[in-house]
């Protein structure tokens, strides 16, 4: 078993890139959050909005891993006008972690991921041992110093008990 579970939702496939390069570079599974009922089109963007704004939590399809089996799990998350993803929301609701065990990312048009990471703060019951925030044009950019230094921190964070929350980049 691997030691690390990287966890995302993916609307647009940039969590997705992002996840996967991270998999990559930790050796780490991968598990996909997805809805019960996905929307596609114009009419489920404009869902996925609502259900973000209101701080709603969709049905889920079952998790191929279970979180609790490993030292570190990665939660990344798209931002959605400006606050954390419902499905996002609703895996954190519904997955306690550990204590100094995990860590977070996002993907976002331009801003939101002070308000996204605040959320799964909130709903994680702890801080994050490492943050990273990228926007889709630094996503389509290349975005390996980002993900190597937030490989870094998750890497070099001390032990569960004593885990600081590093921002490994966070745009302006």
């Amino acid at each position: 078993m691997k030691k690390t579970l990287i966890v995302f939702h993916s609307r647009s496939g940039y969590t997705r890139r992002v996840a996967q390069a991270l998999a990559q570079r930790l050796d780490a599974d991968l598990d996909e959050i997805r809805i019960v009922q996905p929307m596609a089109g114009t009419l489920g963007y404009a869902f996925c909005a609502l259900e973000s704004l209101l701080h709603l939590t969709p049905a889920l399809r079952p998790s191929t891993r279970d979180a609790a089996d490993y030292p570190l799990v990665v939660v990344g998350t798209p931002v959605w006008f400006w606050n954390l993803s419902s499905p996002v929301r609703s895996w954190l609701a519904g997955n306690r972690l550990a204590k100094g065990r995990f860590a977070f990312f996002c993907t976002m048009g331009g801003s939101g991921a002070g308000r996204a990471f605040a959320a799964m703060q909130e709903l994680a019951g702890g801080a994050p041992r490492a943050t990273l925030a990228l926007t889709d044009g630094q996503i389509d950019a290349g975005a390996d110093a980002a993900i190597d230094a937030f490989v870094r921190a998750l890497r070099a964070a001390p032990s569960a008990a004593t885990a600081p929350a590093a921002d490994a980049h966070q745009p302006a």
